[in-house]
């Protein structure tokens, strides 16, 4: 998510620069049937031969069954979203050319082998997390939202965030990064389409379960289940030197890992930043940019919603200095707001209690339901605008304490499977990614026509 010549001359004239917001989407690719298959380097060799893919907004990713699609941070969200829905476009007409088809679900509900880079860094891990543990990166795509940094908090050249003692953007960055965390629970049941994993029904959020690192989560198999440092939902911090620290230790753990398993020194990755060895579902991304990526892909209308849920309450954050405490009261009543004051409940309960029935539950939980009611509150308070249609499809998942999970679990019990104990039929696990797929492409279209309206008024 590098910034624009345009951003920086902008910085340059103002304090706070308006928050910007981008997107990076990860798709399963599947044959005409309906199975995962391992065709990426094709997709991307034929973009390449068309001259469709100059900027590399679409690039490859850690499994040869999955391609990730990108766009830069825009002032607007539905900028943002209709640069991201030309590159998804460009990838589909591409798929479709070559009979392939891109699915848009956090995890593919049935079996399937999977075929991982060779690439330094990618080797190592696979060393250090297990090569059972590190097939689970491959089997799970995810939706990762960037709001770029408050001015002056980064350093471009270094690429880390700057030593800052009186400031107030470094502040406005400790409470976007606290509140992000604590909003966790909230848009990954919003966002979850992961119920199956390689045929198992796990929870209602799969991908969440077998790729965190959490002891929360209960799951030995998960990908960083041993360094949960490394992708498990970390802890609020008091300052920026506090980000900074983690940031530093994390990166002299990690090489002293890898140093403990004897690698060549020819055979070490080569990172660009001492921030590309952080996984976790928050964190300060190497582009300049605070980064939630413990979403599920999903379908393009409820990105969208949470994107802007997002931006409506991180921009009162970073524009307008408004604060985020922990507080207990905040168990009872999350998100509360006084005055320019944003209330999160305790990161051990985030984490240890609203994360877990996230992960197992979704709407089940009463208690996760009204969170996720309460923060949707919060961002229509905010929201300057009268209209906010923007939140409508939020509103009716809750209304029907129904997410695409849950839609997912409902195809599969009237397709014949209704015993989620056993295993999901490959057969009608296609039909599933098969139906999801379609409704991409109808979504992209509802979407263009929304943003045509907005501007013709």
């Amino acid at each position: 998510m590098p910034k624009t010549k345009k951003t920086r001359k902008n910085c340059k004239k103002k304090k706070l620069k308006k928050l910007t917001v981008g997107f990076e989407v990860e798709f399963f690719i599947l044959n005409q049937k309906g199975s995962v298959v391992n065709k990426a380097d094709l997709l991307l060799s034929k973009l390449e031969k068309k001259g469709e893919n100059k900027d590399h907004s679409i690039v490859k990713e850690v499994g040869k069954n999955m391609i990730e699609v990108k766009s830069h941070p825009y002032e607007n969200n539905m900028e943002s979203l209709q640069t991201l829905i030309n590159n998804i476009k460009t990838l589909i007409y591409t798929a479709d050319e070559n009979n392939l088809i891109i699915c848009p679900l956090g995890s593919y509900p049935s079996e399937f082998k999977v075929s991982t880079r060779n690439e330094a860094k990618y080797k190592v891990q696979k060393e250090i997390f297990g090569s059972r543990r590190f097939k689970n990166s491959a089997r799970a795509c995810g939706f990762h939202l960037h709001f770029e940094l408050p001015w002056g908090v980064f350093d471009y050249k270094k690429l880390e965030l700057k030593k800052l003692i009186n400031s107030k953007n470094k502040e406005s960055l400790v409470n976007v990064y606290n509140f992000l965390i604590a909003a966790d629970p909230a848009i990954t049941t919003f966002m979850q389409s992961s119920p199956f994993y390689q045929g198992k029904y796990l929870g209602k959020d799969s991908r969440m379960i077998v790729y965190r690192g959490s002891q929360e989560l209960e799951y030995p198999d998960a990908l960083y289940y041993n360094l949960p440092q490394f992708g498990a939902l970390p802890s609020y911090k008091h300052t920026g030197t506090d980000i900074i620290r983690m940031n530093k230790d994390r990166y002299k753990e990690w090489f002293k890992i890898i140093k403990s398993f004897k690698f060549s020194k020819n055979f070490y990755p080569k990172y660009k930043s001492k921030l590309a060895t952080n996984w976790t579902p928050v964190k300060v991304n190497p582009h300049g940019t605070l980064e939630q990526r413990g979403m599920d892909m999903n379908h393009i209308s409820i990105m969208f919603s949470i994107s802007v849920l997002l931006r409506k309450i991180i921009s009162a954050i970073q524009d307008d200095h408004f604060q985020v405490q922990t507080s207990d009261l905040a168990i009872k009543e999350p998100f509360k707001l006084e005055k320019k004051t944003i209330l999160i409940p305790p990161d051990i309960y985030v984490k240890g209690e609203l994360q877990k029935a996230s992960a197992y539950e979704g709407f089940d939980n009463e208690t996760l339901l009204y969170y996720c009611k309460r923060i949707l509150n919060l961002a229509k308070l905010l929201s300057k605008r009268k209209d906010n249609t923007n939140f409508s499809i939020l509103e009716e998942m809750i209304a029907k304490k129904e997410t695409v999970s849950d839609q997912i679990i409902k195809q599969a019990k009237e397709l014949g499977h209704t015993d989620l104990k056993k295993k999901l039929p490959p057969s009608i696990a296609a039909k599933i990614a098969l139906e999801h797929s379609k409704r991409l492409f109808k979504e992209i279209v509802l979407v263009e026509e929304y943003a045509q309206e907005l501007k013709d008024n």
